[in-house]
């Protein structure tokens, strides 16, 4: 397994800001810490596996081998799905790539189409800033998945001014915005990540006409 780099922002003096990031700090150590001692005991314990496997060669308890073997490609694969919740690698490429990726992401996993419309080029936001993003654009599309029953999602970015604005808009059933639907802590969740980052966030819809969430961001530039 290549080693995760550890280039984590130090936390900023904006006392808004300190508090996000010192969770994404202690998130990122702990991928780390995953990645480079759990995981290196999985591949340490597969190469152990294929050994046997070889050695039993015809004997009926290649079988056995056999069904460990798969028990631990999906413990791999269950490890590389937390580290990449905690940690995602593809918010180091910026915030372009992070939205084409969590769009497919989101498709695999819902089936929805979900289309990314943003310039080719989205300089000035800062890694930790793109993963302040990233979390809040996953905790939309979740949002989407469960209550929306919408069609098609998108994700639109736009220069504004001296920021971005994002919007994560669908297709769905919308609601009354004067009163929004249960939906756990989501929303807030959404709110304060986006302040975090000296942001807005605005929720807009109306039943039967789908849902649009605005993001706005400062950016340097």
């Amino acid at each position: 397994m290549a080693a995760m780099p550890d280039d984590t922002p130090t936390p900023p003096c904006d006392p808004r800001l300190r508090e996000e990031c010192i969770r994404e700090q202690e998130r990122a150590r702990i991928a780390r810490d995953l990645h480079d001692d759990l995981g290196a005991h999985l591949t340490g314990i597969g190469m152990a596996l294929g050994q046997l496997r070889e050695s039993l060669g015809a004997h009926e308890g290649v079988r056995h081998a056999e069904y460990a073997q798969a028990l631990l490609e999906q413990a791999h694969e269950g490890l590389h799905a937390i580290i990449d919740e905690l940690r995602p690698p593809i918010v180091e490429f910026g915030l372009l790539d992070t939205l084409q990726w969590v769009a497919r992401d989101f498709t695999r996993h819902s089936g929805l189409p979900c289309r990314v419309d943003a310039p080719t080029r989205l300089d000035g936001i800062d890694e930790f800033a793109v993963l302040v993003v990233l979390r809040i654009v996953r905790e939309a599309l979740s949002n989407i998945a469960r209550h929306a029953r919408a069609r098609q999602v998108s994700l639109v970015v736009r220069r504004d001014g001296r920021g971005i604005r994002l919007q994560v808009a669908d297709d769905g059933c919308g609601f009354d915005g004067a009163a929004p639907p249960r939906l756990g802590h989501g929303l807030g969740n959404m709110r304060h990540r986006a302040q975090a980052v000296g942001g807005t966030l605005l929720t807009l819809s109306t039943p039967g006409q789908g849902t649009v969430i605005v993001l706005t961001l400062p950016v340097a530039g």
